[in-house]
């Protein structure tokens, strides 16, 4: 009887072994579907093979290793390598469970050439998306795929005015903890203008250097740098050797030709009573044309040192050959430069002082060679320099060059400014802009909401509470104040704009520029 209980439990043992065997064989079957599953999900949106152009399988480049081979119509999937159209990790809905998918090069079998090079002539692996670019969604960040600033960052340079990419950001919360703001764009005046560098610089078409055409020692300087004189005012004598010989050059060639007169008298009455020959009247007239010559030049060297007429006479009837040679002003103007001192030689053309007329001055302006194409003279130039703050100088623009200048690969062109104020000196730098048109009302922003991505001015505007789009917009130069850029096009009165922080949302697109852009789940 005692054999019977054993024999139960023994029995119930076997029956608890055999049921736990069995379970642990369908769970292992289970396990090893699912892993076989994963394994060829994962092998169907694996990662894409990268070569370089040099390694390419079709020896002379592909969509994958080069760029410019791409379908320009359909968005590239940066993080996985291949179309956006075909990125089933970002795009899980659209895949076609009825056509078989080549993992090795991130397109569908029948239009990879790299497998099948048959299917080149049909220009596989570049055909039509199945999905197209506008219904492509970023499930990431919840916007059009195309319009995804943080998946798309390429597309930044390419939009026109108005055009935009979009920024979603983790809440609304965030961005006013860290001092993002929003406002409406202000209505301004602006008035289109192009921006230059300026230098001022005398008016060169009045500036004289006052310099002896002969040798010398400076005897006197009658006047100092900064000091205004008047037309014919003495700026000082030069003691001049040379000058002398000249005066009496002058004095010797006025006595020939009053000898030769004389002699051609003489003859012409001798000629007269047949006492002498025709030749001898002749030469005399012959001789006197040649005294007048030697007189003219004399009394041209005299002038050209600054003598003028009556000096001359005077100097013809006092028949006295001095060496003071008197420097004397051509017009009136300042002394802007003297560079000697009593007593010191100076050579021919050596300039003693520099006379400067500063009724009117030259802007000096150097321009971007892609904006002087609609330039014109007489166009309004305004000036302003941190040197003499608070101060506007105006001018008209009278020249522009007709070459890029080799050195800074700028235009230059030149302003007149009349009348300017006394701060206004030579050397002074600042910015000046040219003014195209009348002004005009215009939006404006402040100039701190502009941030340039990839050389191209963007503003951000808030579309959600979370979601901020990277704006195109094209900048009107000549806004009311500084502190203010008028906007030309791009920006609607309406637009919830970033005033302040707006380089918080650059910096979150310049993440993606860095790879910090999808996530592969």
């Amino acid at each position: 009887m005692k054999l019977i209980p054993k024999l139960s439990q023994a029995i119930g043992l076997g029956i608890l072994t055999f049921f736990f065997a069995a379970c642990n064989a369908e769970k292992n079957e289970t396990n090893t579907k699912s892993e076989s599953t994963e394994a060829s999900e994962k092998s169907s949106d694996g990662e894409i093979e990268v070569h370089a152009v040099a390694a390419c399988p079709t020896g002379e480049g592909c969509f994958i290793c080069d760029a410019s081979k791409r379908d320009a119509k359909r968005l590239w999937c940066k993080e996985h390598d291949r179309y956006e159209d075909r990125c089933f990790l970002c795009h899980p809905e659209i895949k076609d469970p009825k056509r078989l998918y080549c993992t090795e090069h991130g397109v569908y079998e029948d239009e990879c050439y790299l497998c099948h090079p048959e299917l080149k002539g049909d220009k596989a692996g570049v055909a039509a998306p199945s999905a197209p670019a506008n219904a492509l969604m970023c499930n990431e960040h919840g916007v059009l795929e195309k319009e995804c600033a943080i998946c798309q960052p390429q597309l930044a340079a390419s939009l026109k005015a108005g055009e935009s990419l979009k920024i979603r950001v983790a809440s609304a919360e965030s961005m006013e903890k860290v001092g993002v703001k929003v406002s409406n764009p202000e209505t301004t005046t602006g008035q289109p203008a192009v921006e230059a560098y300026a230098t001022v610089d005398y008016n060169q078409n009045k500036v004289a250097k006052i310099t002896p055409l002969v040798e010398g020692i400076v005897q006197k300087i009658a006047v100092v740098p900064g000091q205004k004189v008047a037309a014919g005012e003495i700026l000082g004598t030069v003691n001049s050797p040379d000058f002398a010989e000249m005066k009496s050059r002058f004095l010797s060639a006025n006595a020939a030709k009053k000898l030769a007169g004389l002699q051609v008298i003489r003859e012409r009455k001798l000629a007269d009573k047949q006492i002498s020959a025709a030749a001898d009247l002749e030469a005399a007239e012959a001789a006197a044309e040649v005294a007048d010559v030697d007189l003219s030049t004399a009394r041209q060297r005299l002038l050209n040192l600054g003598l003028s007429e009556n000096e001359i006479n005077l100097l013809a009837s006092d028949g006295r050959p001095t060496s003071l040679l008197t420097l004397k002003a051509p017009f009136a103007g300042t002394i802007v430069d003297r560079d000697v001192s009593v007593g010191e030689r100076i050579e021919p053309g050596e300039a003693i002082f520099v006379l400067a007329d500063l009724s009117t001055m030259w802007l000096e302006l150097s321009i971007p060679a892609r904006d002087a194409a609609g330039l014109t003279p007489g166009m309004e130039v305004s000036a302003t320099f941190t040197d003499i703050p608070d101060t506007v100088i105006t001018g008209e623009l009278v020249w522009i060059a007709s070459a890029v200048d080799e050195k800074s690969r700028r235009i230059q062109a030149r302003a007149l400014v009349i009348a300017p104020p006394a701060a206004l000196r030579k050397g002074l730098y600042g910015d000046a802009r040219i003014h195209l048109g009348k002004a005009s009302p215009t939006l404006a922003v402040p100039t701190g909401a502009i941030q340039t991505i990839d050389g191209v001015p963007f503003v951000f505007v808030r579309k959600e509470p979370a979601l901020y789009a990277a704006t195109r917009v094209e900048i009107t130069h000549g806004a009311a104040s500084g502190e203010l850029t008028a906007i030309r096009s791009g920006l609607t009165p309406g637009d919830k704009i970033v005033s302040q922080g707006s380089y918080i949302l650059r910096s979150e697109f310049l993440k993606s520029l860095l790879g910090a852009g999808c996530v592969d789940d």
